[in-house]
Parts: C-alpha cells; structure tokens; sequence
C-alpha cells in the first residue's frame, strides 16, 4: 500500500516529520516562498529531530528559482584549525575518531540558511523564526524514530555531560508521540532571531567552542567566527531531454552523475531482477573508487568535474577496492515548491545519528562528526587538513524535463548515490510513478566490502564474488521524498521507510 501524495496547485513541503512540515506550509500561507518555507522546515528539523540534523550539523541545498536559474548553496563546515595529520597522529590515533570531540568540524547548517534566505528569501528572517519557535517553545510530540535512536543510544549519550542534561534529565524511556521540550535549543533559536551570525559570533559559538574544548576537542571560537557558507553553481549531466541537477565537491553528488551516466547505455531488465543487481552492483565499485580516489575539497581536488564525467575516465576505471565505510549514516531531507514555481531539495546532517555524542549543554546543541571523513594519506584530496572540508556524503537533486520538474533526495550517507541513482531510474527508466519509485524495493552494496543488501521483492539469485543478504521491507535503506511541478499541479510524496508527511495549500 503505497502513501497518499498531497496534490496542490499553489504549493507543497515534503519532510520527515509532519510538524516540520506543517510549519513550512504555515511560511506559505504567510505569503512566503519555497526558500521561506525552506528556512522554516529546516530550523523544526533541527529541534524535532536533532539526531539527524541538528543545530550542529551541516546544510546544502539546490534551489531552481522561477526563471529557471538553479542555485547551489554549501554549508558545510571546515575542519578545526588546529586539526592536523601531525596533531592526530601525535594523540595515538590512527584515524579521525568515529564520534567524540575530534570529530567535529564547524557546523554549518545555519549560516547555510543564512545564505541562501538573503540571496533568495522573501520574508523578514525574524518572522520566519518566530513561527518556529512558536510552535516548538511548549513542547512537541516526538516521533518514532527519534524515540527510538535515543532508547537505542542512551548508554552511549550518557557519557557525556551535555547530552546526558539535554535528552536525559528527565526521561529516562521515550515512547513515540511522547511531549518532549528542548528549552536550550529554543533559546538558540531566540537568539538567531534577530541576527543568524550571532550563532558563530556570540555566545552560542563562545560556549560550543568552550565545551568541545573542554572535552579534548580543538574547536575554537575564531574557527566559528570566521566560518562562512558558500553560494555557487551546481553540476549537471544531460540525458536526452532529461538534465539532472547535482550538488559538486565536496559532495559526492558527481558520484550519481557518473552513475546515471554509465547506467544510460546498460540494457534494459526487469526493476526488480537479479540483472539489476548485478549490472548495478559492478558500477557502484566502479564510481566509488573514483570517488575515493580524486574527490573531496574541490581547493585540493588534481581533476575537475568535466574530467570526472569524461567517459574516457569512467570506461577507462576497472570496479576496484574503494574505502570501507560504516553503512548509511543518518540524515533529513526535504523539498518545497511554491505557487511562483521556485523548487528547493534541501539536505542536512550530523551524519550519524547524534554525529559526535558531543552536546552543548547550555543551548542542547548536538554536533556533527564529519571530520571523520577525513584521511591522513599525505597529499590526497580528502587528508585532513586545518580549514579543509571534508569529502561530504550529503547531496540533493533536481530533475528538469519538458514537461515537469521535480526535487528528489533521500537520507542514505555513504549509499546516497547508489539510491539516487535507482529512484531515478526507477522514474525515467522504468516510468513509475515518484510515489511508487521511492517505496519501490532499494538494495546497496556496502563500500570496501563484497556485501550486497537488498530488500524483500528482488528475485533470489547470484552475484558472483559477492554475499546477498536479503532484508524484510521497509528497511531503513534511506527515507525519500520528493516535491514536483506536473502540468501546473505541485505534488508532494514521502516514503513508507520514515515518519515524515507531505501537506500542501489548498
């Protein structure tokens, strides 16, 4: 049974959790744009569901305005100033740490929205603010799957004492649908209010900055203050009628291009065929191990983005052993379209559910752990370095046709690509429906490994030199949505694997 659309001729928010995106739908009514309604959504993410895209976090977005002009914008954040190879090595470490204080970089989700609401946004930012905080202040019900990650995590947060004091003080045990209220972060948001840049230049930055300290981190007040999200352009592929929209290095969103490039010649089979898998399978080893060969900051990157989709480097790369990574992390995406016809896919992360384990504990503020994307290989294009950002696992679509236009994105990490690549062509290639394609059975091949998952509705069969597991339907093999503009109706949809709603203007 697949999840009911919302159909609107003015406007639609798509999201994780159905308050987010009633919020969002309130900024429409307002008389805001997408990119309002965008600002909104995200801020209630953050505060409904911290754990997978907190205040602490990192933010991208694409966002096609009504002429068509489609922007990019980049907030994540640079590695701490005095985070050296030399500095890890000399701690006993052979890696970036998976979690803990170490693995913190700046987070830069809310100078993000900063970016992207002044060159875009329409509204007062303090009006847009104020109905957030308005409807989080007293309280909210939390959701599933929140519930769940703290249950499942509390040994671990109870460590440390910020995250101990901001989701434990009081409760113990959530059930779903439980009132919960976060006082901390509200006063965060009371505080951006008025002015976002007083998040990396006022007390909000002097206590994240001390705590981390605190706690053997390396984080200092100058890296926050001195951090800034960035505008640009975004990276595209051509096919046929059809051009695809990406996020460029340092995400990996030219990993999904380099897919549905190859994927454009492979012969056709059955959606849900053991073919699949397996054509699949062999080009995710090829794409990834470009990846991890050449892509991260593009400040550091030896090759461009043109050289990257050149066919004679993707033909030309045997499927080779990339870097193991630890399965699909955590994340929330969303997309909002509005009546003038501006589209944002909006995308943010701490990584891995509750990223670092690190919370502020004055503003409850969770922080990211990207800096363990990070390598300490000497002169690659994803070592660690001081202001350096790290390859980024968080990237979004837009989709441009002639006759429609949609946002598609998923949570997913280190998988994103794989699961881009197979919503799309389950909507080009197979002609489902977008409602039908993201709660169409996924599979992933796990990087580094010869594992390949899938879910329940593939035939049964080999891939040679690999272990199938099979897994029941839904798994939580990534939580889609995706907002379109068909024949002057917006439509939202959202998947069966997460809690999120989709709601529009009448």
């Amino acid at each position: 049974m697949l999840r009911i659309p919302f159909y609107s001729s003015k406007g639609v928010v798509a999201s994780e959790t159905s308050l987010a995106s009633v919020v969002g739908v309130k900024i429409l009514e307002m008389g805001g744009n997408a990119v309002d309604a965008s600002v909104a959504t995200s801020l209630a993410l953050s505060v409904s569901i911290p754990h997978l895209g907190g205040l602490g976090g990192d933010f991208f977005a694409l966002i096609k305005d009504p002429n068509g002009r489609i922007t990019f914008v980049n907030g994540s954040g640079y590695a701490p100033s005095a985070m050296t190879i030399e500095f890890i090595k000399s701690a006993g470490l052979k890696e970036v740490p998976l979690e803990g204080p170490l693995s913190i970089v700046v987070p830069g989700m809310i100078d993000g929205l900063r970016v992207m609401w002044e060159r875009l946004g329409s509204l007062e930012w303090g009006k847009i603010v104020d109905l957030v905080v308005g409807a989080l202040r007293s309280g909210f019900p939390i959701s599933p799957s929140f519930a769940t990650a703290l249950n499942n995590l509390r040994d671990m947060l109870v460590k440390d004492e910020g995250s101990r004091k901001t989701y434990y003080s009081n409760v113990n045990y959530y059930t779903p649908g439980q009132l919960v209220r976060f006082d901390g972060m509200i006063k965060a948001l009371e505080i951006i209010r008025d002015d976002p840049r007083q998040f990396y230049e006022g007390d909000i930055a002097i206590k994240i900055s001390e705590y981390v300290r605190s706690v053997g981190g390396v984080l200092s007040y100058e890296d926050m203050r001195n951090y800034r999200a960035e505008i640009g352009d975004p990276i595209k592929l051509c096919l046929g009628d059809v051009t695809v929209y990406e996020m460029p290095p340092n995400t990996q969103g030219i990993t999904t291009l380099q897919l549905l490039k190859l994927l454009e010649g492979e012969r056709e089979t059955k959606p849900n065929s053991i073919d699949r898998l397996r054509t699949y399978v062999n080009l995710f080893k090829t794409v990834y191990k470009i990846r991890d060969s050449y892509v991260g900051d593009p400040r550091y990157m030896s090759i461009g983005v043109d050289k990257l989709l050149s066919t004679d480097l993707l033909r030309g790369s045997d499927p080779g052993q990339s870097v193991g990574h630890g399965g699909g992390g955590d994340t929330t995406y969303f997309a909002v379209v509005d009546s003038e016809g501006t589209i944002v896919s909006g995308i943010q992360s701490l990584f891995y559910p509750f990223g670092s384990k690190i919370t502020e504990p004055t503003y409850g503020i969770t922080l990211n752990s990207r800096a363990s994307s990070f390598n300490l290989l000497p002169n690659h294009p994803n070592s660690l370095a001081p202001l350096k950002k790290p390859l980024h696992t968080l990237s979004a679509m837009i989709v441009v046709t002639k006759d429609r236009e949609m946002a598609i994105g998923l949570s997913g990490g280190h998988f994103r690509p794989q699961l881009h690549a197979e919503i799309f062509q389950n909507i080009f290639k197979y002609r489902m429906n977008p409602q039908e394609a993201i709660e169409y059975p996924r599979f992933v091949w796990y990087p580094g490994t010869n594992l390949v998952e899938f879910e329940e509705g593939f035939e049964e069969g080999v891939i040679e030199g690999h272990v199938l597991r099979r897994v029941k339907y839904p798994a939580r093999l990534g939580v889609a949505a995706v907002a379109e503009i068909k024949e002057g109706v917006r439509a939202g949809y959202v998947d069966v694997r997460g809690d999120g709603l989709a709601l529009g203007l009448l």
